[in-house]
């Protein structure tokens, strides 16, 4: 059985890339361009990984991170948050709001690759 991926990004070419990656590495990939998009995806799907841009026009990633978590929608999902932020206390501000790890863009599938293995996914 392959894993599912909810990959949340407003960018449509970041989500190309990066669902390239992901379906490299097997998972099957399921796309949102926005917070309310993704809450929704989120309540319909058994995902095992999210991997989500930290700014979005709605919400930001850590909204959806912490709505994810406070009402257990996907109980052991990983979330992967990306973003070009790369500040250490907003990086561990987002680690203490419910994110699993941090990934900088632009990000390569080895990159992304050594990440899910770390969360044993791969």
């Amino acid at each position: 059985m392959q894993l599912k991926c909810l990959l949340v990004d407003d960018s449509r070419l970041v989500r190309a890339i990066a669902c390239n990656h992901l379906e490299a590495l097997g998972f099957v990939v399921v796309e949102a361009e926005d917070g309310q998009d993704a809450l929704v995806q989120a309540q319909q799907g058994d995902f095992a990984l999210g991997l989500i841009d930290w700014n979005l026009p709605d919400m930001s990633g850590l909204e959806i991170i912490s709505n994810i978590r406070e009402k257990s929608l996907l109980p052991g999902i990983k979330l992967l948050l990306c973003s070009t932020e790369t500040r250490l206390a907003a990086i561990r501000a987002a680690l203490a709001q419910g994110a699993d790890s941090y990934i900088a863009k632009p990000f390569d599938r080895d990159r992304l690759e050594h990440r899910l293995k770390r969360f044993g996914l791969i």
